[in-house]
Parts: structure tokens; sequence; C-alpha cells
């Protein structure tokens, strides 16, 4: 599940197993039911769906609302349907209650309390059921209530990165790779996935490798040059616009192609504890180079100067 949108952490790996979703509103449920303070519903959320536990509502009116979600008030549209079916809320009404739930202020939510109270009464339901609702479903909503319209476009966003994972691995890995390619901790984790499902992630080679990391095919991706560490895009672009001719043959023919103005100590070190540079000799003899490297390569940007005079 590395990179699936919401859905990545153990923790919720571990409920969704548990919870098999059936349905998108399944996820949509998950979404929002994964934070802190609703958190602690959720085995209750899964001991429902499969029956382990029997599915009430407080009021035959709350069922058709509250049934999506087996009888757990989850979402802050659930709410302001509620508060319309039961006590007869108008839709202004119902939202003034949600955003005094919202901002959490004891002395609004009281006010708030005595109205839905009077309002249920009128309604012909008995005030004990009506104060049970609201102490026990609407206040305690005040810590945990999750827009479901948000929860939707996350949980869309989770299925579709999910299904890409599952019927084209390789594609997701390498667009997962390209997004993650600053944060080194990242594409190590990646990299073993991609190992353990028997997909190999070619290293870096400067004659090989471009900017990003790019899809083979179904079971080879070539590590990006913008994923190594202290390679800056100059270096990069360099690098890319001298291939155009051919591919570098040999350290020399690199420095010589690439130039100084660049291509600097930084960016060899770089280029060579990376394995980008390996086709030109071990990385031992590369980086003890460097120094008459370096040499060289001002001599190079001292003659591109003087022949530009």
């Amino acid at each position: 599940m590395t990179g699936v949108f919401q859905f990545e952490s153990t923790g919720m790996r571990r409920y969704l197993k548990e919870l098999k979703p059936s349905s998108f509103e399944d996820l949509i449920a998950m979404v929002s039911l994964y934070r802190p303070g609703p958190l602690q519903y959720i085995p209750e959320f899964i001991d429902r769906k499969f029956g382990r536990k029997v599915v009430e509502y407080p009021h035959p009116s709350l069922e058709e609302i509250l049934k999506p979600t087996y009888g757990i008030a989850v979402y802050q549209e659930q709410i302001m349907q509620l508060v319309q079916a039961f006590a007869g809320f108008s839709l202004g009404e119902a939202d003034i209650l949600r955003r005094a739930i919202g901002k959490k202020k004891y002395e609004l939510l009281m006010e708030q309390r005595v109205k839905f109270i009077d309002a249920a009464r009128e309604q012909g339901h008995p005030e004990e059921l009506a104060i049970y609702i609201f102490d026990e479903i609407i206040e305690p909503f005040a810590g945990y209530g999750f827009n479901k319209s948000h929860a939707a476009c996350y949980s869309m966003i989770a299925y579709q990165t999910a299904y890409m994972k599952t019927y084209y691995p390789t594609e997701s890995m390498v667009a997962l790779m390209v997004s993650d390619e600053e944060d080194i901790d990242r594409i190590r984790m990646e990299i073993s996935e991609a190992h353990a499902k028997c997909v190999k992630v070619l290293p870096p080679d400067v004659n090989e490798s471009r900017k990003h990391f790019t899809y083979i095919d179904s079971e080879t991706i070539r590590f990006g040059l913008k994923a190594i560490k202290g390679l800056g895009d100059g270096p990069i672009a360099t690098i890319r616009r001298a291939l155009k001719d051919k591919k570098f043959d040999s350290i020399k023919d690199f420095i010589e192609r690439t130039g100084g103005d660049v291509i600097n100590k930084k960016s060899l070190e770089a280029l060579i504890y990376s394995g980008a540079l390996d086709a030109f000799g071990e990385r031992k003899s590369l980086l003890a180079s460097i120094p008459k490297i370096t040499t060289y390569l001002k001599e190079i940007e001292k003659k591109d100067k003087t022949s530009q005079m």
C-alpha cells in the first residue's frame, strides 16, 4: 500500500484488512474515522458491519441517515440531516448547529442543546430521547466530525491510486518514485518494495538515466539523475544536452563535453558515489582522480573564456 493516498499507514492497512471494504461508502467512512478522536469507533464500526454487534438506531426517523455507517454518526452532513429529521430544524438552523459544534464553544453549544430539545418536544418526541440524542450523538460528534464531501474526494484518489498500483504496478511505482525523488528515505523504501515485487531498479548511469525515474518495461525501472543527492538541475540539464550527439565513452569524454562551468567537484562526487560513472572505472579510482579532473575542468573553462574574447 506504499504510495496509496490516505491508506498507506500500518494502522490503516490493518483496519482495512479487517473491514474488507465492499462499497465506496466503506472507504469514505474509513477516511473519516481514521483520525484522532473517531479512531476509537473503528472496531465498533467493523463489528457492526459483519453482524458481530447489533446495529441500533435511537429512533426510526434516523435509520435512513445512519444506515450507511452502521448506526454511527461519522459525518457533519449526517448531524445536519439528523436534526432536520428528528427536531424539524431548517437547513439554515442545522448549519448554525454544525458551526456551533465546529467552534466547540460551550455556551453556544448549550444554547443549541436547549433549542434542539425544545424543537424535538414540539415534534412529539420524549424529552429523555431528545436529551440522549444530543448528549450521546450530537455533542460527542464535536470531537471528531468530518465533512463527507472531503472524505469522498480523498477516497476517490485513494481508490484510483490503489487501482493503478494493482493493475499497473511498475508504472505506478515509477510515478511514485518521481514524486518522491528528493526524499532519499522514501526512495529506499520504494526500491525495496519494487525488488520484493520482482521489479528491477537499474542504477543511475550518465549514459542511460534521464532526469527522472524511467519506465523501461514491466519488470525494469531506471534510476533518475534527479534523485542523486548533491546533483542539481543545472548539471543534469548539461549532461542531457551533451548526450544528444552521442553517449560518453570515457571520463575524459564526459568532462570535455559537459565542461567545467556546471559540472564541478560536488557534482562529480555525487555522480561517482551514486554509481552513475561506474562505466568509466572503479569508484575508488575515480574519486582519487577528482583533483586532476577539477584542474582539467578549470583549464577547459579558461580556454572557453579565452576563445570568446
